[in-house]
């Protein structure tokens, strides 16, 4: 399967933006080689399982399946035989994707599996990788991320800055690299078209550049970064859930009067412990129950529908302009800021991604 590539994706401002311009940004930011490599390693991951002769039934794809399903809200089955549909996808095209992305988790962690395996078949690799990127949403991610930079280049404009013009060179280097690799069928584009987009194509990214050169200067990140002092603190912690509360009682004395550590009184009990370690953006409903807590001190029991919860909260870090995913973090927030009046109402979505 290829995808037109001449077919308008979105319109940005009434401008339309073909699919294999999106395709085309992709290759400039390395998201199609990534996306390539984890096709192949997919491939290879389901070759080493049949050699050892553990060929994947239909019922250790289903949670891959079930958990792909809900995080698209596509429960209903005509829901999701039409949502394959719109995107001249097959129920073939999907178990090939659930087979791959389920070999390779199986093989992950084992460092034989994968780094020494023959490559793939080239055409079964080129057949699936538009299949792979639509399936993954990761063309859909790469779309958005294109009009996120189009956003950018009006945003720098209304700002009276221009962006760097792209150079020949530079466009020479995209064009080569489109060209070289057969799979994206961007080889195939008259020529004067996609030096059209690859010229585009680098002129957003500079403007994307000085966009946030210009946002995020060091008060901006400052400030930015002392209104998240709660929400984007680091956090270590360690937890373990006990089946009766009297049982976690006992565990959370023992921590608190004796400093016994709570993963060798969960061990002791036989109950289930972990240790954690989150920014609090990522930290989900963990960051509430832990962010008033003062380090060394527990939380709980909390009744949870596993059994009774504890939290022992090991480090909390406030956040700082210096930690380099805080600061990331900042410069995202007051690009986001910058691009809101820009990007709002002015994206059409034309094709099925």
């Amino acid at each position: 399967m290829r995808l037109p590539l001449d077919e308008t994706a979105f319109t940005f401002d009434e401008r339309p933006v073909a699919i294999g311009q999106v395709v085309l940004a992709a290759v400039s930011w390395g998201a199609w080689a990534r996306l390539l490599r984890r096709l192949e390693l997919g491939v290879v991951a389901i070759a080493r399982l049949e050699q050892a002769g553990q060929e994947l039934a239909d019922e250790d794809l289903r949670p891959q399946l079930i958990a792909w399903r809900r995080a698209r809200r596509l429960l209903a089955a005509e829901d999701y035989n039409a949502w394959l549909t719109a995107r001249e996808l097959t129920l073939e095209d999907m178990s090939a994707y659930l087979r791959r992305t389920t070999a390779a988790e199986r093989l992950g962690d084992d460092p034989n599996g994968l780094g020494a395996a023959a490559p793939p078949d080239p055409d079964g690799a080129a057949s699936a990788a538009f299949p792979e990127a639509i399936v993954s949403g990761e063309l859909r991610s790469w779309a958005e991320r294109l009009a996120r930079q189009a956003a950018g280049a009006r945003a720098l404009a209304a700002r009276g800055l221009d962006a760097d013009e792209a150079n020949q060179n530079g466009v020479e280097a995209l064009l080569s690299k489109a060209r070289a690799d057969p799979r994206s069928g961007l080889g195939e584009i008259p020529a004067e078209r996609l030096a059209a987009w690859a010229a585009d194509e680098l002129a957003r990214e500079h403007a994307w550049e000085r966009l946030a050169r210009e946002v995020a200067d060091e008060n901006r990140i400052g400030l930015c970064v002392r209104s998240h002092h709660l929400d984007w603190q680091w956090l270590a912690w360690d937890e373990a859930t006990f089946a009766r509360e009297d049982v976690a009682l006992e565990a959370a004395m023992w921590v608190r009067d004796e400093g016994v550590a709570l993963t060798a009184i969960a061990e002791r009990a036989a109950s289930p412990a972990s240790a954690g370690e989150a920014y609090g953006w990522d930290a989900g409903e963990l960051l509430a129950l832990l962010v008033g807590t003062p380090p060394g001190e527990l939380v709980g029991p909390v009744s949870t529908g596993q059994g009774w919860r504890l939290l022992h909260l090991r480090e909390r870090v406030l956040p700082t302009s210096a930690d380099q995913q805080i600061r990331a973090r900042a410069i995202e927030e007051l690009l986001e800021d910058a691009l809101a009046p820009h990007l709002a109402g002015r994206v059409e979505w034309h094709a099925a991604l």
